[in-house]
């Protein structure tokens, strides 16, 4: 590159930087136009009653947002004479569908994340299978010797 060529260069790169520091100290030429005062308090009334409002505060505080509610129906008491007798648990089983298998009606079932085929006759846990029909499955819960019944 010739001399004369870098001299012109390196004029052009320092009025380039003079120019970006002189355009950089500028003013803006138009003044923003002023934001109207926007009175954001809380406008009140004559005829409220600030001290009923402070006294709901104070009751308030005595509620707990977080406690554990019951939302449960409320169940009278039962009479003594089945308060001394128990109660077979709700069955556990699920119907999912069912099929003929060997002319014999089987059901499937399921109970929580397994799932199982059932005949008549079979036990399942502490439940034995009694009939299977149409429309209901009837188990006996072999501790207590008590009837249930699954409808389909």
């Amino acid at each position: 590159m010739k001399p004369m060529v870098k001299k012109v260069l390196a004029g052009i790169a320092a009025v380039s930087a003079l120019a970006s520091v002189v355009a950089g100290r500028e003013q803006p030429s138009f003044a923003p136009a002023p934001t109207p005062k926007v009175d954001t308090r809380l406008q009140t009334r004559e005829d409220i009653d600030l001290a009923k409002l402070e006294a709901r505060v104070d009751e308030g505080a005595r509620i707990d947002a977080f406690a554990p509610k019951n939302f449960s129906p409320v169940v009278p008491p039962q009479a003594n004479a089945r308060e001394g007798r128990r109660e077979a648990p709700a069955l556990p089983f699920r119907y999912i569908g069912k099929m003929v298998d060997g002319g014999k009606l089987a059901v499937f079932l399921a109970n929580g994340a397994d799932s199982f085929t059932v005949t008549e006759g079979e036990r399942v846990g502490d439940y034995r299978v009694d009939q299977i029909t149409e429309a209901e499955i009837r188990f006996t819960y072999l501790p207590m010797k008590t009837k249930q019944s699954l409808p389909l």
